[in-house]
C-alpha cells in the first residue's frame, strides 16, 4: 500500500478545511455540555444524538484522509495507477460507506434538533404531529440514501471493477439530484418548525428576531447542500481520483457545520460569561445589564421582590413556552399560613437550606407574596415563596400579576444566569 504525500493544493487544502471544522464541531459540543451544566446535569437524549453524529463525522473525516493519503485522491488517475493501481480501487470502495455515513449523520443531527424543540417548547397535539411527521420524513430520506449507495450499481463490486460482465449502474447524477433536493426539503422542515412557537414568546421583538436568527442559521447549511450537490455533479468516474476532492470535502463539511449549528442555541450561557454586555439580556429592578446592582456589587441568584400592598387580590400567572398558563393563588388566599410553611419547607428541601446557587435545577420557577407557583421547562417543578424570584432558564419566561383591572407585570423577565 502506497502513501501519497500532501504535496499539492488539491490534496492538502480540502483536508485542512474539513479537519479545522471537525475540531470546531468537537469544541462546540464541549461548550454545549458546559452550558447545560455537565457533569452536575446528566446529558439528555438530544445531547447523546449529537455525540453519535460527532463520532460518525470523525469516521467520515478518517475516510477522507484515507482516500487522499492511501487512495491518491487529488491526483489524476493515470498518475495514481502509475504508482499503485490498487489505490484507485481503494478510493472507489471507500466512497460507498462514506456516502452512507453522510445520510446517517445528518439524520442524527436533525433528530437531535427535533428532540430539542420538543423538550423546550410546550407540547400540544399539533406540535407533536409536526415533530413526528418531520422525523418520519427524515428517517425515510436516510434509508433512501443508504439504499441508493449500495444498490445503484449491480453487482456491488461493479462500483470499483467495471470489467465485470453484465455489470450496470443507474443514473448517478439523477440520484444525486434527488437525494440533494429531498435533503433540502427536510432542512426547511426542521428550520421552520419552531418559528411560530418562538414568535409567541413574551419577549421584545428584537429578542425574538435574535432567537429566530440562531434557529435559522441552518439556512446556511442548506446553501452548503447546494454547493455539495454541484460538486457531486462534477465528479467524473473516468478520472475519479482527480474529481473527487471537493465532493469529499463538502460531504464532510456539511455534517460538521450542522453539528455546530445544532449546538449554538444551547451555548448562550457560555457566550454570556465570555461577553456579558453583548449576550446578557436579563434586566431586573435596580440593576444594569452587567449583573450589578445600584451599589456596583454582584447580584445573588435570588432577588427580593416587594409585595404590592395596594392590591390584595393578585394571582400569579406563569406562561409556559409555546402556550398554556397556570394561575396560582398569591397573598390573601385561603390556607395562606399553612401554604407558606409548606413553601418554605419545600424550598429548603429543594435547595438544601440555601437561598443561593440553583446549580443543576433545570427549569424556570417564580414565586411572589406568600403563595407559591412553579413552572417546569424541561425540568422538575419546584415551588418557591417568600418573595423570591429565580432566574434559571435558557429562555425568557414572564411572570405576570392578574388584577380586576387587567394584566400587569409582577416581576421582571427571567433568563439563564
Amino acid at each position: 500500500m502506497t502513501f501519497f504525500p500532501l504535496d499539492t493544493p488539491e490534496t492538502r487544502t480540502p483536508l485542512i478545511v474539513s479537519t479545522f471544522f471537525g475540531v470546531l464541531a468537537l469544541l462546540s459540543y464541549i461548550a454545549r455540555l458546559y452550558s447545560i451544566g455537565v457533569p452536575h446535569t446528566r446529558p439528555r437524549l438530544d445531547d447523546w444524538l449529537i455525540l453519535a453524529a460527532l463520532v460518525l463525522v470523525y469516521v467520515s473525516l478518517g475516510i477522507q484522509w484515507a482516500c487522499v493519503t492511501l487512495g491518491g485522491t487529488g491526483r489524476h488517475i493515470t498518475d495514481v495507477e502509475a504508482v499503485d493501481p490498487s489505490a484507485v480501487v481503494l478510493t472507489l470502495q471507500l466512497i460507498l460507506p462514506f456516502e452512507a455515513l453522510y445520510g446517517i449523520t445528518l439524520m442524527l443531527v436533525k433528530f437531535s434538533m427535533l428532540r430539542f424543540y420538543a423538550r423546550i417548547f410546550a407540547i400540544n397535539k399539533t406540535f407533536t404531529i409536526a415533530v413526528w411527521t418531520a422525523a418520519t420524513v427524515i428517517f425515510l430520506w436516510m434509508v433512501s440514501v443508504v439504499l441508493e449507495t449500495f444498490l445503484l450499481c449491480r453487482p456491488l463490486a461493479y462500483n470499483w471493477d467495471t470489467t465485470i460482465a453484465d455489470g450496470t449502474c443507474g443514473n448517478r447524477q439523477a440520484v444525486y439530484v434527488g437525494a440533494g433536493v429531498s435533503n433540502m426539503v427536510t432542512d426547511f422542515m426542521v428550520l421552520l418548525l419552531p418559528v411560530p412557537f418562538v414568535w409567541k414568546l413574551k419577549m421584545p421583538t428584537a429578542s425574538k428576531m435574535g432567537l429566530l436568527g440562531i434557529f435559522c442559521l441552518g439556512i446556511f447549511i442548506t446553501a452548503i447542500s447546494i454547493v455539495r450537490l454541484k460538486s457531486l455533479m462534477d465528479i467524473s468516474f473516468t478520472d475519479p481520483t482527480w474529481t473527487l476532492p471537493m465532493g469529499l470535502l463538502w460531504t464532510v463539511l456539511e455534517p460538521e457545520l450542522a453539528i455546530i449549528n445544532a449546538n449554538l442555541p444551547l451555548m448562550k450561557r457560555l457566550f454570556t460569561r465570555m461577553l456579558p454586555r453583548l449576550f446578557s439580556s436579563s434586566r431586573s429592578r435596580g440593576t444594569g445589564g452587567n449583573g450589578l446592582n445600584a451599589s456596583g456589587s454582584h447580584l445573588n441568584q435570588f432577588e427580593k421582590l416587594g409585595d404590592d400592598s395596594s392590591n390584595n387580590n393578585n394571582n400569579i400567572m406563569l406562561r409556559t413556552i409555546g402556550g398554556g398558563e397556570r394561575i396560582m393563588p398569591a397573598s390573601g388566599s385561603s390556607g395562606n399560613g399553612s401554604r407558606n410553611r409548606e413553601t418554605r419547607s419545600s424550598l429548603a428541601a429543594a435547595l438544601g437550606g440555601q437561598k443561593r446557587g440553583m446549580g443543576g435545577v433545570g427549569g424556570a420557577m417564580a414565586g411572589k407574596g406568600t403563595g407559591m407557583a412553579g413552572v417546569g421547562v424541561g425540568g422538575p417543578q419546584v415551588p418557591l415563596g417568600n418573595n423570591y424570584i429565580v432566574r434559571h432558564t435558557a429562555f425568557h419566561v414572564e411572570v405576570e400579576s392578574l388584577s380586576d383591572d387587567g394584566v400587569k407585570s409582577a416581576g421582571s423577565s427571567v433568563e439563564h444566569v
